[in-house]
């Protein structure tokens, strides 16, 4: 079975971009353009892999990842690792998302099949 990952972006050209390699190297992808959306599809479906955008409207998505950790830890599941993309140099915001133990934090603009080397990287694929 194919391992599903959820992209949270609200930028529609990360995400067809994202999407066309991720779907490509074999993967599934679930795409939500902010971080409510985000945290519903968490209650509904189990991914593998979170890949967020730090900067969106609404909420941050530091915010969606620790909601989206409440409900699986909740659940009494794993939380799926995490991979912080974002196009702004905040220190305070990186600080802050390196609590959540990401597996990586990657700035925009950014090399997309190197982010997939080490989505399967994470993946153990």
């Amino acid at each position: 079975m194919s391992k599903k990952i959820l992209v949270i972006d609200d930028e529609e050209l990360i995400i067809k971009s994202l999407t066309k390699l991720i779907e490509k190297s074999g993967y599934d992808v679930f795409v939500s353009k902010n971080g409510q959306d985000a945290i519903i599809m968490a209650e509904e479906d189990r991914f593998d892999l979170i890949i967020s955008d730090i900067r969106m409207p609404g909420i941050n998505g530091i915010e969606v990842v620790k909601g989206v950790y409440e409900i699986i830890e909740g659940r009494g599941l794993k939380k799926p690792p995490v991979i912080f993309i974002t196009g702004y140099a905040d220190k305070e915001l990186e600080e802050q998302a390196k609590d959540l133990n990401p597996f990586d934090y990657i700035y925009k603009p950014f090399d997309i099949t190197k982010l997939v080397e080490r989505i399967k990287e994470v993946l153990g694929e």
